[in-house]
């Protein structure tokens, strides 16, 4: 990793607002279509969750700025939650073709997003 590289590491580490765990779980990305057609969804995995975002990992880039829909799923309680984020950022994922997405999740009606910060709390509990 060179100096620029640090410096990026560094500046996203401290824009982090709340405590993030590392659970893997699967992410579903709905990517806009039009009206006629079905939309295209992009399978990723979480790298770690917070009660506002996450950071996925996804065979694909997604563009920056962009709102979407996403589902997130937990295989081991077997839990799913409808959701809205923003994609924050984008960027190659160390040697693979993957790539590295930052998720902002949003407060919005007609989601599952008081579920999943309960979830989120359940896990820090959890982990103690």
């Amino acid at each position: 990793m060179n100096n620029n590289e640090t410096q990026k590491a560094a500046t996203a580490m401290e824009q982090r607002q709340e405590y993030r765990l590392n659970n893997q779980l699967t992410v579903i990305i709905e990517l806009d279509s039009s009206a006629d057609e079905e939309p295209t969804l992009v399978i990723s995995s979480s790298l770690d969750i917070s009660a506002n975002g996450l950071r996925a990992i996804a065979p694909s880039a997604i563009p920056a700025n962009n709102i979407l829909r996403c589902c997130i799923r937990d295989a081991v309680s077997d839990q799913q939650f409808l959701l809205v984020a923003e994609v924050k950022w984008c960027r190659p994922y160390e040697t693979s073709s993957d790539y590295l997405i930052g998720l902002s999740l949003f407060d919005s009606e007609g989601t599952d997003i008081l579920h999943w910060k309960e979830f989120i709390a359940h896990c820090c509990t959890a982990d103690n």
